[in-house]
């Protein structure tokens, strides 16, 4: 096997120009497939950190009827209580309270659905990027009552900007209408246009007087340090409040979850595609190299070199072609994902476009070692198969007829 090998070795040198092309090809396409792997994943994350940032966190409590109709009635029980006891978990990085009710929101030209987030500011900090995201105004400097703030495309709809009053309508937990009057303090923007145009935030002190008449929570947003902790924090919360309906981002956001799965299947099936237009290109090379060699090949079955041993020799040769260009892909796409995940890859030409579907217009590259086992596997399967046919060419030689060739 290791004379074999030399041989092999050797045989692939012989026609430098050629061996030089399938090296290349096999590495330009690892490093293809290992780049667009990495923005494919920088996109996601991207998105699934925009999403607990600036949108779910990691985890949320409500009560198990609250989130079909958002009714005021169903509040949690004890949420301080709950929040004390969450807060003692070393995987926690914070936690906050929130009043949540939908409404609507009017000013003199316009009116809108929206989400109204009542929160605790100084908790709401700590839990999500909001106050980052404020382009005009402030984050609720308490200077008057009723203070909101507004996504900026809900106030370009709306037509008001900071300063200018603007009227809520609710439904309070006696299932009578009420409404009252708020002045825009802040406009925010983040990266999910969908959900600036639907999402506003006042302070809850300001907006259970609307609702219950009483200061009560009806969800409660969790922070961790770590999205590893995810699954074994929520079993424990749980099994520790069973009559509490707590779920992940996954959970509230299952469309999400699907989309990033999906994209990142696809990418599995887009790599295997150029894997497959490689082997066809090794494919031909390498049935090119034997119909060269075919008088001497001729030879050396005549000289009593085995059909197995002319198989091997083939087989090696095309192995060791694939395997020579795979350590320059891998180093060449990891280095290209490192770079990216560092400096990121500018998209703010079309900010827009990617905001409307809640991505950043900065994408972080990354991959991790499942995505690089994946591309070895492709590139294992890839040379087994890019060996047989040349190979098996070669062992149906008939000696007398190639000599005389």
């Amino acid at each position: 096997m290791a004379t074999l090998l030399k041989i092999a070795w050797r045989n692939i040198w012989r026609h430098k120009v050629r061996s030089r092309l399938i090296v290349f090809s096999v590495a330009f396409g690892i490093w293809a497939g290992l780049f667009m792997q990495g923005y494919v994943n920088g996109m996601a994350e991207g998105r699934i950190r925009i999403a607990i940032q600036n949108e779910l966190s990691h985890l949320q409590i409500h009560h198990p009827a609250f989130k079909k109709d958002m009714e005021p009635v169903f509040v949690i029980h004890d949420a301080s209580g709950i929040r004390t006891f969450i807060e003692k978990s070393p995987a926690i990085k914070a936690v906050t309270l929130r009043h949540v009710a939908k409404g609507m929101v009017a000013s003199p030209v316009a009116t809108a659905g929206i989400k109204i987030n009542g929160i605790i500011p100084g908790q709401e900090v700590n839990v999500t990027a909001i106050r980052d995201k404020i382009i005009d105004g402030d984050f609720f400097p308490g200077k008057s009552r009723n203070e909101m703030l507004m996504g900026e495309k809900l106030s370009r709809k709306l037509k008001v900007k900071t300063g200018d009053k603007v009227v809520i309508t609710l439904v309070d937990r006696e299932n009578n209408i009420t409404s009252g009057a708020f002045r825009v303090k802040g406009l925010y923007r983040t990266s999910n246009a969908p959900y600036d145009e639907s999402n506003v935030f006042v302070d809850e002190s300001t907006l259970y007087p609307l609702t219950t008449g009483t200061p009560e929570y009806n969800e409660i947003a969790i922070l961790l340090k770590d999205n590893k902790d995810l699954a074994g924090f929520a079993s424990t919360l749980k099994k520790q409040y069973p009559g509490l309906l707590v779920e992940s981002w996954r959970e509230l956001a299952p469309e999400l979850d699907l989309t990033i799965s999906t994209v990142r299947q696809s990418m599995v099936i887009f790599m295997g595609i150029i894997m497959l237009a490689l082997a066809f290109g090794i494919i031909n090379t390498m049935l090119m190299a034997v119909l060269e060699r075919t008088r001497e090949l001729g030879m050396l079955m005549a000289l009593g070199m085995t059909k197995g041993r002319i198989f091997l020799m083939i087989f090696y040769e095309t192995i060791l072609l694939v395997f020579t260009g795979t350590p320059f892909g891998v180093l060449a796409g990891a280095m290209t994902v490192y770079y990216f995940n560092v400096h990121g890859i500018g998209l703010s030409r079309w900010k827009d476009v990617y905001e409307s579907f809640g991505y950043s217009d900065v994408v972080r590259t990354s991959v991790n070692k499942e995505d690089y086992w994946v591309i070895i596997i492709l590139v294992v399967i890839t040379a087994l198969v890019s060996s047989l046919f040349p190979a098996r060419k070669a062992v149906r030689l008939n000696p007398a007829e190639a000599i005389r060739k």
